[in-house]
């Protein structure tokens, strides 16, 4: 049996429709997540490869993630500072790395102090004879001595540069002794011994330096 052919008002009909149907297909768009441009997808997304993405790279993510397969993912370990860090960890380029190991030796401990000193001794010129300003200085060379509990200091009597080597020698003796005999006559306890270099250590071209080599040092031992 022949099909009936369809009226002109019937074709016209059916053309209306396919068009109709062709032009909401177009306005529709791709089903989400497809998508042909970055407009038929979310606010924030971005069209990679026909389909809907959070991201397309790292730039396109907050601090402290990474671009991964479309999605924004935190990066393990990352950080700002140290404090974001475990224990033995410092924070390097955002990342938490382990401490090296110092190669530096730590700097020895700072001995503690002895809150004094033992000061050199001065004298005039051809004299043995102790000063006011030489006893307050034994005075405090003694309070040292028993304050650090010292055992034990050497007194070397020295003299300028002038008179013969014997004489220099006999006048660097009778200095030292002096210093010895007032540390003893203060209670000094430890032990106190004496010698005599004489001119043997003299620096001084004048009287100025000359002054400087009329004198008896203490030296702890």
């Amino acid at each position: 049996m022949n099909r009936p052919e369809m009226s002109a008002v019937q074709r016209g009909l059916h053309a209306g429709l396919a068009v109709l149907a062709l032009t909401l297909g177009a306005a529709c768009g791709p089903t989400y997540p497809k998508c042909d441009s970055d407009t038929d997808c979310h606010k924030a997304e971005f069209c990679v490869n026909g389909l809907c993405q959070q991201c397309r790279g790292d730039q396109d993510c907050a601090a402290g993630q990474r671009c991964s397969s479309g999605a924004c993912q935190a990066v393990p370990g990352y950080c700002t500072s140290t404090t974001d860090c475990g224990a033995g960890q410092d924070c390097e380029n955002n990342a938490c790395v382990t401490r090296a190991e110092s190669s530096v030796a730590p700097a020895p401990p700072t001995p503690p102090s002895t809150g004094c000193t033992l000061e050199s001794l001065y004298f005039g010129f051809d004299d043995d004879a102790l000063d006011d300003s030489a006893r307050n200085k034994l005075g405090d060379a003694a309070s040292c001595i028993k304050q650090r509990g010292i055992k034990a200091v050497h007194l070397t009597g020295l003299t300028d540069p002038r008179g013969t080597e014997e004489y220099n020698l006999a006048l660097g003796d009778r200095r030292a002794q002096s210093v010895h005999k007032y540390l003893t006559s203060l209670g000094v306890e430890a032990t106190l011994t004496h010698s005599s270099m004489g001119e043997e250590l003299a620096s001084g071209t004048e009287e100025t330096g000359w002054a400087r080599d009329r004198r008896v040092d203490l030296q702890e031992k």
